[in-house]
């Protein structure tokens, strides 16, 4: 269930500055096109800084160095938010983490914070503190009723599951807009969609990223993940599956492909980003969601959708 004392404490303003993630931007472009339609119709502008560069997460995550090898990317970018003097919008579980976590880490350690200001200055620039991070998440679960009232295509008989991966809901078990072992924001916002949710026992599990697994073990770890998933999603007959983060999308998306082209398995789950699915209920064209640059063919999905409208 919705944390009522944290969903309280979003911010719903009528701009935000949209913080644009790496995978989004390099594998789905739709993952941000539907986010820019879907706020516009919601009346909210999204600001954005072509100095904007990596979230930083990528250094951590892999290992290639110490965390404090990141500060100096987050600080920078956190600078660049608290310069436009609007709450950030971040569309990645792993962007929303590091900016997040790495700017209450430096908050609560002056010293280091004056190392890494030392290192900015030589940029002309200064981490000041005075951000706000959201996950696009709690945006949308804030923004709920003006939501309900832009819904002109509802999306009648398609079943739709969820997933919202781990280092949202398990990263910020205090601090998430939802219950991290029992979310529903999703689930609701399918609802408000017009389309059926759908659940399966994977829902919960992680899609099999870990980007060390793929990094350095390859797919030998991840692959099984994704298998269970899908077999699941499979048995259920889901019609697509909604997730809130670039790179669970481009596993459970580009996974499909791979394990079809190894004569695997063949699942056919369209994998969309939560605004592309509010997008189709509000009307857009396909093709203004980026939906055609997923590997997992849509077609079939939205040819059940225009039947089911005719």
């Amino acid at each position: 269930m919705p944390r009522t004392e944290v969903l309280e404490k979003v911010p719903i303003d009528d701009s935000y500055f949209l913080f644009r993630s790496c995978v989004s931007s390099s594998k789905y472009p739709g993952i941000e096109t539907s986010t820019e339609e879907v706020f516009a119709r919601l009346g909210i502008e999204l600001e954005d800084s072509p100095e904007q560069s990596c979230c930083g997460g990528f250094i951590t995550f892999t290992s290639l160095a110490e965390v404090t090898a990141s500060l100096p990317a987050v600080a920078r970018n956190l600078s660049i938010i608290e310069e436009s003097g609007k709450n950030a919008l971040t569309m990645c579980n792993g962007c929303h983490m590091f900016l997040t976590e790495f700017g209450h880490f430096m908050d609560h350690n002056p010293d280091i914070t004056n190392k890494v200001n030392e290192m900015l200055g030589m940029l002309g620039r200064e981490y000041k503190g005075s951000s706000h991070v959201l996950h696009m998440l709690e945006a949308v679960a804030g923004l709920k009723e003006r939501i309900k009232e832009q819904i002109t295509n509802p999306l009648k008989g398609l079943r739709v599951a969820t997933h919202y991966g781990c280092h949202y809901l398990y990263g910020f078990k205090h601090d998430a807009v939802d219950d991290p072992y029992m979310p529903t924001v999703l689930e609701e916002l399918i609802d408000i969609a017009g389309a059926e949710n759908v659940t399966y026992p994977e829902a919960r599990t992680c899609c099999g990223s870990g980007l060390t697994q793929i990094i350095i073990h390859k797919e030998e770890m991840s692959l099984p993940f994704l298998k269970r998933k899908l077999d699941s999603l499979k048995k259920i007959e889901a019609d697509a599956l909604i997730v809130v983060c670039p790179y669970c999308m481009t596993i459970l998306d580009r996974g499909q492909f791979k394990m079809e082209e190894r004569g695997i398995e063949e699942y056919g789950v369209p994998v969309l980003y939560i605004n592309q699915l509010l997008g189709l209920a509000m009307g857009i064209d396909p093709v203004k969601l980026g939906l055609e640059a997923h590997i997992t063919p849509v077609k079939r999905l939205l040819e059940k959708l225009e039947a089911s409208n005719a």
